[in-house]
């Protein structure tokens, strides 16, 4: 289905949909390059992260249909994104994605636990100085859907007591409560780690 409604009204919004993302995209930019330029270390990383989530919110915009927000579609675009973050070192994100089309109002809040999923596994599930893979797949099963993230990093710790999770996924399973959905950390068939999550349509 087309992502625009017939007539003066699709076309008007579609246009704003445009601009919203044209403007999130500059923000992002903005962010990005204060952070570069930042002499601390902590705020450097801070305004990055940010510029990263910005991002992200500007690129689903760009996916909003009538039949809702295009999800598979956006993880699409932000592969390649994903795959340069790591400067310096090469990674593959390959995607298998069910054409899954979420709900305007946890579209946004599912990007965002994505991008945490994806920084964590960028930063922990790829060997230092070698070429990674991490794969993102997309299912639907009836009136949900199940998003999963596998790296092949070490996986999870012997010592479950101290387990591996930060402020990223502190986030991410945070923001899960939002969507009603379920987060899960499990080993992966890859040897690393997958993050699992599990939510409503």
């Amino acid at each position: 289905m087309s992502d625009r409604a017939d007539g003066p009204a699709g076309e008007q919004a579609s246009e704003v949909r445009h601009r919203t993302a044209n403007t999130l995209q500059l923000l992002a930019t903005l962010a990005r390059m204060r952070g570069q330029k930042a002499a601390d270390a902590e705020i450097r990383r801070q305004m990055i992260w940010m510029a990263e989530a910005i991002g992200a919110l500007g690129a689903l915009e760009r996916r909003r249909t009538l039949e809702g927000i295009d999800f598979a579609g956006y993880i699409e675009e932000m592969a390649p994104v994903w795959s340069r973050r790591q400067a310096g070192q090469a990674v593959e994100v390959l995607v298998r994605l069910d054409p899954v089309f979420v709900r305007d109002q946890a579209a946004s809040t599912l990007a965002l636990i994505l991008n945490e999923l994806m920084a964590n596994a960028l930063t922990h599930g790829l060997e230092d100085g070698a070429a990674g893979r991490i794969d993102i797949d997309l299912r639907e099963f009836g009136d949900r859907a199940r998003l999963s993230v596998n790296d092949r990093g070490p996986g999870l710790p012997a010592d479950r007591s101290e387990p591996r999770e930060r402020f990223g996924l502190w986030l991410a399973r945070s923001l899960t409560a939002q969507v009603r959905g379920d987060l899960s950390l499990l080993p992966a068939p890859t040897g690393g780690l997958t993050a699992q999550l599990d939510f409503p349509l």
